[in-house]
């Protein structure tokens, strides 16, 4: 590539031009020829005239259908459809084929009809995140001051993209326009430079009051120059949104002597500095990533701060220091005195005074959004469920202020309330006046969202009594037990802490109240597992722990300031609230431990978390404390939780009230899956503070076996509790039933179900029992192989039914792995995280489902091979007997489909499923259709290996999203959509890229389809629909989604206990334990499981110790050496049993 940069630094001229780009397009021979008063269109491909244009985008100009098809590959990055009437042209209009552009797809030119351009500002361009204490290379291309000067870093990426957005702006700005484009004040635009006359991104920092001549600051060069609005264009969608190229930079650590920078100063390090590479460290960055503070490597070996400071140009910055009580009182004077100054016979506002705030109670929890943030202790959050609300407002404001004149004699008190017009975006909201620096500006403080800023009198409207109605939406809280490791927090703090909470949905729990503000819990629970803010920032070392505020103490300090403090009740006696730990049922694989065993069709697990488990631990700490000093009495209810002594090792633990007898309560230990029967007298009432851990146990089933008989076998249960207990298990939920999760197990590498199918302790689901310890000969195990080969193919089949993302085991074969099927777990493209950029939506399914058009450019010669290997496959396919279509595909499934335009096929997904046809959209092109299932053929994953070019994506907060989409909402997330929004790419959960979105006019997306949702529910309850849990698969319809209800619900119900017998409880494959075990515990089991199976086979022996054998036979008398000769035999039947099984498994290890 050349290097255009170091042209520019031979020059030894700094500030003289933007850099000249190495591909220029000369077009003064067209325009000398060309009429001033007709508008002529040149070609997107050949630069000659072009008369026709795209009849997608009805944009781009073309001279003929070639020229199109061959620009077809570059254009239909950025071929955007243009739909004004999308009711009528839908139907007439068809897309443009996936490989050469449509063969009618040019329409004729009409004069007049310019196309719908956005307006792009600076933040709308990719910033990027600049690590403090980096030290890069970099030549200075502006220097102004040492406060202000444009550094070009010297890496080969930006280089190219600086050299890839001058050739696109000299392409796509060739053709003159007739009519003039007046620009505002901080967009970016595209400017033609008055040296070279070339096209430049150019930043508008000033208009001249006629409008004729424009300010302009070149982002990618740093320097300035007025230039004729005649010579400025809006920038085009086809221009990347890159970061500007030119560093705005000032020196760190000084300040000039006088207040500014002299010419002396200037000059001389303009002479240091001038045509030459530098080393820079970058120190800090300011003004939302634009302008970085550093210091600069001198080639003399000193840094500039310190030569600043040597030859007086400079002094040191001094820390901004807190003002004391006495500077304080003066500026409220000064302020006092600013206002007064000329508010003689002048509206002063006194009747507008603050709404009332939100209120709320101590134990509250609910979602919010983060508008504002000081400090981890300051904190500024609105409710999501009033997001309707808010918006309600916005628009009542701004009617409002259109209808009100600006008022001469209109100068609000201090204290009272307004409107005011918010710099950054020209909208109207309500604010208080909080003091006058000037006698013309006020400071004003944002009640809705907790900002603040300063205004021009000018920007302030008198407010009504209407509009004051609604409560002050921003609620002031902090977290909980956290304070800063030194005196302040500390910047980094700041930036994990912004970087974490902005643009998410967010729960939070009131745990109390404390100078003005609540005291909260703050739980992001997209994140998996779910993430305590507070924790996070004390393991990354930015928080403390922090001495919890006593009841007496707070009392004290609401008695001292009741005016300050936020109305939060004292804690209500108010149902508690408890949840469970949820398994991912997007066909993901989990880490579990098994904590109780019971046989293959009923255990329990928990997540495998550091985290979780090192909370546990916390937990029983807090519960100890607690329940040692709870002397209150309990009356224990069926289904509520509460706090249980474990009579194995009298710790305390959560547990669930089962069921209630005259002396004894039946529970089950929550967070480790043991049930039994406890004194009432080892009960305790539970706190909400203590239920803020999810339940950890999970009742699962294993999916896929079952018995060889009526029930699990002692050999069975032997060998499955060998496999599970103490394991780490790899774990897939593909069912979810009142049994619980459905799993798919892996312990040490081998599929667990296939196992115990593989050595006749169990069958699959509909198979014909097998002797259990017949003799197999070689024909018998070829034969078993064969059946359990098809039995996965059957699954894998049904699993293509539900939607249910089922991949291959391991145990399968390489034949049958490159079977062909409509895959639904097909990998999608990865979006970098927190990147903001404009979305080109190819479809939508609803609001947890739908695909971007990518926006990377294609390999076109590995996207050639794998359509010629899709073309052989599918042609075999179609003349062989099995090219009939088996099975439905889901939606979201992949697939082959042939397109009706040129018949050809092509890698698809499918969109929407009907009774003859299905609706598709082709992967790598983006355009969507219906076909008929005759043109629909499975895919193999050797054609999935190329990833698509669409890319799979869901909106934040679907978690909180129905199964089933109301017409109404998904026909207004369609609308807001096609309208423009702008995403940020918030996480990737394993199967999609869950986005943030927001309209034109800040509004965020998730917010409005929550609110819709809930009016929606208002008007037309559904009680089943309510309670049902979204399935998180790509199938948003899934039957099973929408009628099975899940075992984590709030109202579960009781798990019948098994009657046993003293028989039973000896058979029993469950290891006794006298308490929940610790993980450390597990790992200790699980070493004498393999070193020492005699000894694990003789615990089993053991009786249990304490545990509930819940036996209703009637008690015997008499002799009982009858009884004992035959629990004897019993044992060793057993016995006989568990050797052999030994032997098989030592046979194997071996």
């Amino acid at each position: 590539m050349p290097d255009a940069a170091l042209v520019r630094q031979a020059s030894g001229a700094i500030g003289d031009a933007p850099l000249p780009t190495p591909v220029t397009i000369n077009t003064s021979s067209l325009l000398g020829s060309m009429p001033p008063a007709l508008t002529v269109y040149f070609c997107n491909y050949c630069g000659q005239q072009g008369n026709f244009r795209c009849k997608r985008c009805k944009k781009t100009p073309y001279c003929s259908v070639v020229c199109q098809t061959e620009d077809w590959k570059a254009h239909r990055h950025m071929c955007k459809l243009f739909d004004p009437e999308p009711a009528q042209e839908k139907s007439k209009e068809t897309s443009a084929s996936p490989v050469t552009a449509d063969r009618a797809g040019l329409l004729l030119l009409e004069h007049g009809d310019a196309p719908i351009l956005k307006r792009v500002y600076l933040k709308d361009l990719h910033m990027t995140t600049v690590i403090k204490g980096t030290e890069i290379q970099a030549s200075v291309v502006e220097f102004y001051s040492p406060g202000r000067f444009f550094l070009l870093a010297q890496s080969p990426e930006l280089l190219e993209a600086l050299q890839n957005i001058s050739t696109e702006l000299q392409k796509t700005y060739s053709c003159p326009s007739v009519t003039t484009y007046i620009p505002c004040v901080g967009e970016v635009c595209a400017v033609q430079f008055s040296s070279d006359m070339n096209w430049y991104r150019g930043l508008v920092q000033s208009l001249a009051a006629n409008q004729k001549t424009a300010n302009i600051l070149y982002i990618d060069f740093g320097n300035e120059e007025d230039v004729p609005v005649e010579r400025i264009r809006p920038l085009a969608d086809n221009i990347q949104p890159y970061y500007p190229c030119a560093m705005e930079c000032c020196i760190a650590s000084v300040v000039s002597a006088d207040g500014n920078w002299s010419r002396e100063c200037c000059m001389a390090v303009r002479q240091m500095l001038a045509g030459k590479i530098v080393t820079v460290k970058l120190v800090e960055t300011l003004e939302n990533g634009r302008i970085h503070k550093v210091d600069v490597l001198l080639s003399m070996g000193k840094q500039l701060s310190s030569f600043l400071l040597e030859h007086s140009y400079a002094a040191e910055e001094t820390d901004n220091v807190k003002p004391t009580e006495q500077e304080i009182n003066a500026m409220v004077t000064a302020s006092l005195e600013n206002f007064k100054s000329r508010s003689d016979g002048k509206d002063n506002n006194t009747w507008a005074q603050p709404p009332e705030p939100l209120t709320q109670a101590v134990g509250d929890s609910f979602s919010v959004v983060v508008t504002h943030i000081q400090s981890p202790n300051e904190i500024i959050v609105q409710k999501v469920e009033n997001a309707g609300v808010i918006q309600q407002l916005q628009m009542q404001l701004r009617e409002h202020c259109a209808q009100v004149s600006a008022p001469q004699n209109f100068r609000p008190a201090p204290g009272t309330v307004c409107c005011a017009q918010f710099s950054e975006d020209k909208q109207w909201y309500r604010a208080k006046v909080l003091a006058y620096s000037s006698e013309e500006r006020v400071c004003v403080g944002y009640l809705d969202f907790g900002n603040s800023e300063e205004v021009d009198l000018a920007y302030l409207r008198p407010i009504s009594s209407s509009l004051l109605a609604l409560p002050m939406q921003a609620m002031p809280c902090g977290l909980a037990v956290v304070q800063p490791v030194g005196e302040s927090w500390s910047k980094d703090c700041m930036f994990a802490l912004q970087r974490r909470v902005s643009n998410r949905i967010l729960r939070i729990e009131i745990q109390g109240a404390h100078k003005g503000k609540a005291l909260v819990d703050m739980i992001d629970e997209a994140s998996d597992p779910q993430a305590n803010v507070a924790e996070l920032l004390s393991s990354a070392g930015f928080a403390a722990p922090a001495p919890v505020i006593t009841s007496s103490e707070e009392q004290d300090s609401q008695t001292a300031s009741s005016a300050e403090e936020p109305k939060v009740p004292p804690p209500a006696c108010e149902p508690l609230k408890w949840f469970h730990t949820e398994l991912p049922r997007d066909g993901r694989t989990v880490a579990l431990l098994a904590s109780v065993v019971e046989n293959p069709g009923e255990f329990y697990c928990r997540i495998n978390n550091p985290t979780d488990h090192q909370r546990l631990i916390e937990l029983g700490a807090e519960l100890k404390q607690h329940c040692e000093t709870e002397a209150a009495a309990f009356e224990p209810k069926v289904g509520e939780p509460c706090c249980a002594m474990f009579p194995g090792d009298g710790a305390w633990y959560r547990a669930m009230v089962n069921g209630l007898s005259e002396d004894k309560v039946s529970v089950n230990f929550v967070d480790y899956g043991y049930s039994m029967k406890v004194e009432k007298n080892q009960l305790r009432s539970i706190t909400a503070k203590l239920l803020n851990l999810a339940f950890q146990s999970v009742h699962c089933w294993l999916q896929g076996v079952e018995p060889q008989g009526s029930e699990w076998s002692s050999e069975a249960l032997l060998w499955f509790q060998t496999l599970v207990d103490g394991e780490q298990l790899s774990a897939r939920v593909l069912s979810v039933t009142e049994k619980g999760y459905g799993l798919e197990l892996e312990s040490r590498g081998q599929n667990v179900a296939a196992a115990l199918i593989s050595e006749q302790l169990a069958k699959a689901p509909g198979e014909l029992p097998k002797e259990t310890h017949a003799a197999t000969g070689p024909a018998a195990k070829q034969q078993e192989k064969l059946e359990e080969s098809k039995n996965i193919q059957k699954e894998a089949q049904a699993s293509n039914q539900t939607g249910a993302k089922e991949t291959p085991s391991e145990g399968q074969t390489a034949a049958l792995s490159e079977a062909p099927s409509f895959y639904v777990d097909w990998k999608t493209l990865e979006l970098p995280l927190n990147e903001t950029f404009q979305p080109f939506i190819a479809a939508i399914v609803n609001p947890s489902l739908f695909y971007l058009l990518g926006l990377s450019q294609v390999d076109q010669q590995k996207l050639q091979e794998v359509m010629m290997e899709l073309a052989v496959y599918c042609s075999n396919k179609q003349v062989s007997s099995s090219s009939a279509v088996l099975s439905r595909p889901a939606p979201g499934a992949a697939c082959c489909a042939q397109f009706s335009a040129d018949s050809n096929w092509y890698r698809a997904v499918v969109l929407e499923v009907g009774e003859n046809e299905l609706s598709v959209i082709y992967a790598d092109y983006g355009n969507t259709e219906k076909v008929p299932f005759s043109r629909i053929l499975p895919i193999t994953t050797h054609l999935l290996q190329l990833p698509f070019q669409i890319t799979r994506c869901a909106l934040t907060g679907k978690e909180h999203f129905p199964a089933e989409w109301p017409e109404a909402v998904h026909q207004m997330f369609q609308s807001l959509l096609l309208n423009g929004v702008l995403a940020t790419v918030q996480s990737f959960d394993g199967s999609a890229n869950v986005l943030s979105l927001t309209e034109s006019g800040g509004g965020n997306i998730t917010a409005m389809i929550l609110d819709a949702l809930q009016a929606q529910a208002k008007m037309n309850p559904h009680p089943s629909t309510a309670a049902t849990k979204p399935d998180q698969t790509d199938s948003s319809t899934s039957a099973a989604s929408s009628t099975t209800a899940l075992p984590d619900s709030s109202e579960s119900k009781s798990i019948p206990e098994t009657q046993k017998s003293l028989e039973n409880i000896t058979a029993t494959t469950k290891t006794p334990e006298l308490a929940p075990r610790t993980n450390q515990q597990k790992q200790n089991t699980h070493a004498v499981s393999i070193n020492d199976p005699v000894k694990k086979i003789i615990d089993q022996m053991e009786p249990p110790c304490k545990m509930d054998t819940k036996t209703n036979d009637p008690q015997t008398s008499g002799c009982c050496c009858l009884s004992l000769k035959t629990k004897i035999d019993h044992l060793e039947e057993l016995l006989q049993l568990q050797l052999s099984l030994i032997k098989r498994v030592v046979g194997q290890t071996k």
